[in-house]
Formats: C-alpha cells, structure tokens, sequence
C-alpha cells in the first residue's frame, strides 16, 4: 500500500478500508478457487494491511464472511437485472436471467459453493428469486406463460438452475463421455418446460 493510500485511507478506520477488506478477501476466494484460503491473516496480506486492522471492521471470520455473501448475492442479482434489462421481451427477459445467473455460477465457482453452503447467511439471499419470479409472472401476465404459480414454478426453475450451475462445469473433462451437448438450447428447454413458455427460441449463445 502506497503513502498516499495510507494518509487517504489510515489503517483500522473508514468506510474505504473496510471496503478494502471486503474485495480483498472476495479476490481471494476468486483466485484461489477455495474456501479454505478465506482466513483473516490470509485477507490482511491480500489488503496488504495489519492482521489486527480487520478487527476494527470485523471481529471475526464469521462477521467477515457474512459481508462476502451479502456482497456476492448482490452481485448475482446485478448481474441477472444487467442481463434482463438488454432484453425487450418478457420470455428473452426470462431466459437471460436463466443464462446470467448460470454464468455467475461458473465464473465465480468457490464463491457460489460459498453462498450456498450451509452455514451460509446474507438477507439479500432471495433477491435473485424475486427478479425471476416478477419475470415470470410478467410471462404470465403477456399470456405467453401456461403457469398459473409464478412463486413456486420460479422456485422449481431456481432449482434448475442451480444444477445446471454445480453439476455441468465446461472444464470438466469427465463430461466429455456425454458427448456433444449444447447447453444454450438445453438450458433454454429447461426454462421453457418448467415455466411452460411457447414461442420461438430466444435464447443467446451461452
């Protein structure tokens, strides 16, 4: 950390370091692609700042942890409404929150493990549940939907998605005995048949 930095931003105070904080041990979930690396030392020297700084911002790894979920559930939120608002259509709408929230899933594979573990815990877990559920009940609403439980099909679909997400990893050279799969049209029909949507394709290369 520069001089500069520190006189901006002293060690142990401000909203900027506990930011500081919160995107180092982000990063090192993300470059390390493991968990297990989310230790307070480990995010002191990522922040290039004191062990002892962090507790000014949280006492402990728990506390720290919780800031890492609700950060990373925002984002996956983001990331789907970015995805549905390029899109005109309520179903493309739809469809694109599928995709984007595949995407984030492999992208951010540690970090997803994470959100969704058990001792996980963000208020803003759901957020993402209330975009697709208010896309769907919009499908519903054009007439292009046969669901008559926008709530529970979205929950269904979530489901979905979340397999897709952790069980079809590209990189995993096992799945290549399945043969050639494309999974921009398998996780189109997948959307389609649970949230009974007819129309043409609509779906983007994944």
């Amino acid at each position: 950390m520069t001089d500069t930095a520190r006189k901006r931003n002293p060690r142990g105070s401000g909203d900027l370091l506990r930011e500081e904080i919160l995107v180092a041990a982000i990063t090192l979930i993300d470059t390390t692609d493991d968990t297990n690396a989310l230790t307070l030392r480990g995010v002191a020297r990522q922040a290039s700042i004191s062990a002892p700084s962090i507790y000014s911002h949280f006492d402990n790894l728990t506390l720290l942890v919780e800031a890492v979920l609700q950060s990373s559930f925002h984002e996956l939120a983001e990331s789907v409404r970015t995805a549905m608002a390029a899109e005109q259509q309520p179903a493309a709408k739809l469809l694109a929150a599928g995709r984007a929230y595949v995407d984030f899933g492999w992208q951010h594979k540690a970090r997803y493990r994470l959100m969704f573990a058990e001792t996980g815990y963000a208020e803003n877990a759901v957020e993402t549940f209330a975009l697709v559920a208010e896309s769907l009940q919009r499908c519903i609403d054009a007439g292009i939907s046969g669901s008559t439980d926008a709530r529970a099909d979205t929950w269904i679909v979530w489901a979905a998605l979340h397999g897709v997400a952790t069980l079809d990893k590209p990189a995993r050279a096992d799945y290549l005995r399945l043969g050639a799969l494309d999974r921009p049209a398998l996780l189109e029909t997948i959307i389609r048949r649970l949230t009974l949507i007819h129309g043409p394709p609509a779906l983007a290369k994944l």
